[in-house]
C-alpha cells in the first residue's frame, strides 16, 4: 500500500490513466463493431478516444477505411494483435512499426508522433459575421489563383477558407480571423457553426440552433440579434476550424 503522499499521487495517476485507457478501448470496440450509428456521435467519440491514444495506428487505419481484421491480414498478424497494439497493450516494436507503416502507406515515425500532416486550403475571400452581406466568391477553377493557408485534419477537396469581417461571432472567431468551411457537410446540426446564404446571394457566419430554426450570434456585442430565416436558407458548409493569432 502507498505510504507517502507522493506514492498516493502516483497511484491515483496510474489508476486514472488505466481507467481512461480502458474507457478508450471500450469505446473503440463499439465504434469498430458499428454499435454507434449516429455520425455526430461517431465523430465526437473518435475525437474523445484520440486524446488517450498511445499511437496513431487507429487514425491511419480509419483513413484507409479498414477494419482491424483487414489491417491484420496485410501485416500477417491477428485482429487481437492489432487491437492490443492500438490500445497500447502490446509493445510497438520496430518490426511492427515498419510492417504497419508499409501497409498503411505512412512513415514509421508518423505512427508514434503527434505531428499532424497539413494540407493547403485556399483562402477565397471573406464572409460577414453580422447581417447577411454580399461576400466575395470565386469559381472552383479560379481557386489556384488565391492565397492558401496550412491546416491539419481537413479534406482539401471539400474545404476552403474565409476571413471574418464583423464581430457578431467574436466569441468563436474574432474579426480578422480565418474560418475553414467544409462544403461536404451541409446538414444542419443543432449548435454547430455554418456559413449560410439567402436567395439574394448574401452570406453570413452563425451558429445554427433548432426549435425553432434560427441563426444565433456568439458575441460580446449585445446589438447583434438572432436571425429567424424567412424563406429558403442555403447552407454553404459547416465551419470546422477557426484560426487566429493571439
Amino acid at each position: 500500500m502507498p505510504t507517502t503522499e507522493r506514492e498516493k499521487r502516483l497511484k491515483a495517476l496510474k489508476d486514472a490513466t488505466e481507467a481512461a485507457q480502458d474507457e478508450r478501448a471500450e469505446i473503440a470496440e463499439k465504434l469498430d463493431r458499428g454499435e454507434i450509428e449516429d455520425p455526430e456521435d461517431q465523430e465526437a467519440l473518435e475525437h474523445h478516444i484520440s486524446r488517450f491514444s498511445t499511437n496513431n495506428i487507429r487514425t491511419f487505419r480509419k483513413k484507409r477505411g479498414w477494419s482491424q481484421g483487414e489491417l491484420a491480414e496485410r501485416v500477417n498478424g491477428t485482429t487481437s494483435q492489432i487491437s492490443r497494439l492500438e490500445n497500447g497493450n502490446l509493445q510497438l516494436t520496430m518490426k511492427w512499426l515498419e510492417s504497419l507503416a508499409n501497409a498503411l502507406g505512412c512513415k514509421p515515425y508518423q505512427l508514434i508522433s503527434n505531428i499532424r500532416e497539413t494540407v493547403k486550403v485556399p483562402v477565397i475571400g471573406w464572409v460577414s459575421a453580422g447581417a447577411f452581406t454580399n461576400s466575395e466568391t470565386v469559381a472552383i477553377d479560379e481557386i489556384s489563383r488565391h492565397d492558401t493557408i496550412e491546416c491539419a485534419d481537413v479534406d482539401p477537396k471539400s474545404c476552403f477558407a474565409l476571413r471574418i469581417n464583423g464581430d457578431s461571432m467574436n466569441l468563436i472567431a474574432p474579426e480578422g480571423s480565418t474560418i475553414i468551411v467544409d462544403v461536404s457537410r451541409k446538414d444542419p446540426v443543432d449548435k454547430k457553426f455554418y456559413v449560410v446564404a439567402n436567395n439574394g446571394g448574401e452570406a453570413t457566419f452563425k451558429q445554427f440552433k433548432n426549435n425553432p430554426p434560427r441563426l444565433e450570434p456568439c458575441s460580446t456585442n449585445p446589438t447583434h440579434e438572432t436571425i429567424f430565416p424567412h424563406g429558403e436558407i442555403l447552407i454553404v458548409g459547416r465551419v470546422v476550424r477557426v484560426i487566429h493569432d493571439l
